[in-house]
């Protein structure tokens, strides 16, 4: 469901933009008075075109708004209301925000140019110049997904754009005749039989260009983002890549349908000479007219109509499709999982696995981490797969639910600024084939280039287990070194929260007591709820990113042992006070982060210790 939620932005932004770019196609090449052979066309028609075209501007900025929101979310790892603060240097400093901006210029300029021009609006050098501002739109939205993941203006990124593209002419223009172009002609007694037929005709020739365009780049995305039909038939992404090729070839069928029977049917009512059938034609024609009743006149119009419809809603769906698979992880990364047989080993040299730490009593299972792309450049979107391997292979049994999650993952940046706490879950549902597989996918997006820490915990019936690997990002901005601020009192907005130890001093070794006193605005907080099952969830990393520890706070007076950390139902209310146990194996300096809930928002806290 989150991902479905996270994907609606993104997809009425491609509705919008196939109905702006339907309009303009149609306004070009389907109803331009240079093709038109003279159709009387009343001057209604233009007029809710170009209303349509606006609202379609509106929604592309508003969905894209939306869209950069849960960009900044995903990115941050804080929830959607939270976003606000970061939402500028995501903006500014991130190859998504940047795209982003990309699109809005052009937008913009769209606006302006629809709005000053009015009386050139017929004009096809004005329709050409609006049409430049859709291509270059389109074009930030390839730059902004998996295709983009190799680099700008690569191949895969190019055939993605021709197959958006295609997609928007032919679909716009299904959508654009079915919202105000056919209905409007249907109207017209003296002309609707070749307004309809022409418009028919010349769309039909246009959307068996587009089609052909399709079907040439998406043969090349199967191949590069599919990896098997194993792959294809098991992972999420295959599986929405399948409904949309299902999608596509029944589309394709109405398609053919009216390009070889309304069409010429249509021409024949309006008295106009069809052209010449090949041989495609001559094959196809026989069979579909045994399947058709023989309609005329007017009864015909409506039959097209309708079809013409359930394409519309038909693309609709395709859009949907669409939108989902730019945050689902592609389906040849699950695949690649098969060769992956060494303990430790990972996708990249520049991915390097550190400790392995646990409170289980059995042997330490093998995680294997892959990233695609596996060269990660800040501000692209990443797709990692997570897979949990026993010591003869196999993928681990008994996994259990710890925490609320079935596997925690913790994403820390070098200057221990760039923090994040993400789930399988947040991508949607644990489904039956990752667990049997104990594989597990994971999105986020790097803001900054250098170093990253990927903390992985998760529960088998013996107890916790933990791992974690380094990550190297390339690209603009780098990260810096980090600020060392030891300072036990802080405060983060309107909250002020000391941290006490048991010592004055922390030593490596022993178990240090570390307590939170939260007051907000003065008063003491008493009401903090559960976060994922516990009273606080704490990260714990060295300023080297050498060592990692996951832990949870209790309430004082509260046992802290692993065991019950899994098990244990927590109270509903917390505060002001929170500790936690923790164990400093290596002298240092550390970084402690702290999560919270208080009244429905989760809250982070942050403090650095030495340990001598």
């Amino acid at each position: 469901m989150t991902l479905f939620i996270h994907s609606i932005p993104a997809w009425f932004e491609l509705i919008f933009l196939c109905l702006c770019m339907g309009i303009l196609s149609c306004r070009l090449w389907v109803l331009s008075p240079a093709t038109s052979a003279g159709l009387s066309l009343n001057e209604n028609l233009p007029s809710r075109m170009w209303f349509l075209f606006g609202v379609g501007i509106a929604g592309i900025i508003a969905s894209g708004v939306a869209d950069i929101l849960v960009r900044a979310a995903e990115m941050s790892g804080k929830p959607l209301q939270a976003v606000l603060p970061v939402l500028a240097t995501v903006i500014l400093k991130t190859h998504i925000g940047q795209i982003w901006l990309i699109r809005m210029v052009a937008l913009i300029l769209l606006s302006v140019a629809m709005i000053t021009a009015r009386r050139s609006r017929n004009s096809r050098a004005y329709l050409y110049l609006m049409l430049g501002f859709l291509v270059v739109t389109s074009a930030t939205e390839s730059a902004s997904g998996h295709a983009s993941d190799v680099g700008d203006f690569s191949v895969a990124e190019i055939m993605d754009w021709l197959h958006l593209l295609g997609a928007l002419v032919w679909g716009g223009g299904l959508i654009a005749l079915t919202v105000v172009i056919l209905p409007h002609m249907v109207k017209q007694d003296d002309h609707a039989a070749q307004s309809i037929a022409g418009a028919a005709a010349r769309f039909s020739r246009i959307a068996g260009i587009a089609v052909g365009i399709i079907a040439f780049t998406a043969l090349y995305q199967v191949w590069v983002y599919a990896g098997s039909v194993e792959a294809l038939l098991k992972s999420p992404y295959g599986r929405t890549v399948i409904l949309k090729i299902v999608l596509f070839f029944v589309l394709l069928g109405l398609g053919g349908f009216n390009r070889y029977i309304s069409v010429p049917s249509l021409q024949e009512w309006a008295g106009i000479t069809a052209t010449s059938r090949g041989i495609i034609s001559r094959l196809v024609v026989p069979v579909l007219l045994s399947l058709a009743r023989d309609l005329k006149g007017r009864p015909l119009a409506v039959r097209f109509m309708r079809n013409v419809k359930v394409e519309a809603l038909l693309v609709v769906g395709v859009l949907l499709c669409a939108a989902l698979l730019r945050h689902e992880i592609p389906a040849r990364h699950f695949s690649h999982l098969e060769h992956m047989h060494s303990a430790g080993q990972l996708t990249s040299p520049e991915h390097n696995e550190h400790m392995s730490h646990h409170a289980g009593t059995g042997p330490a299972p093998v995680i294997h981490l892959e990233t695609n792309p596996v060269h990660i450049t800040a501000g692209t979107p990443v797709s990692m797969i997570v897979h949990l391997e026993d010591r003869q292979g196999s993928p681990v049994e008994g996994l259990t639910i710890h925490h609320e999650r079935i596997l925690h993952a913790i994403i820390i940046g070098q200057d221990l600024n760039v923090f994040a706490h993400i789930h399988p879950e947040d991508l949607g549902p644990i489904t039956d084939e990752m667990m049997s597989r104990a594989t597990f996918p994971l999105h986020f997006t790097f803001p900054k280039a250098g170093a990253y820490l990927v903390g992985l915990d998760f529960a088998l019936p013996d107890g916790l287990y933990s791992n974690s690997a380094s990550l190297s990002v390339t690209g603009q901005p780098r990260m810096g070194e980090p600020m060392v601020d030891t300072k036990r009192e802080k405060d983060f907005g309107d909250y002020h929260v000391s941290l006490m130890t048991s010592s004055k001093s922390i030593e490596a070794g022993p178990e240090t007591l570390l307590r939170f006193l939260i007051t907000k605005n003065g008063r003491p907080v008493t009401d903090l709820g559960p976060y994922l099952g516990a009273p606080m969830h704490l990260a714990v990393v060295r300023t080297d990113l050498t060592q990692f520890i996951h832990a949870h706070g209790v309430t004082p007076g509260d046992s802290h042992t692993h065991a019950e950390h899994v098990h244990t139902m927590p109270s509903e209310q917390y505060g002001p006070e929170i500790d936690a146990f923790i164990i400093f194996s290596v002298k240092g300096v550390y970084k402690i982060f702290c999560q919270v809930k208080h009244q429905d928002k989760v809250l982070l806290f942050d403090f650095i210790v030495k340990v001598q």
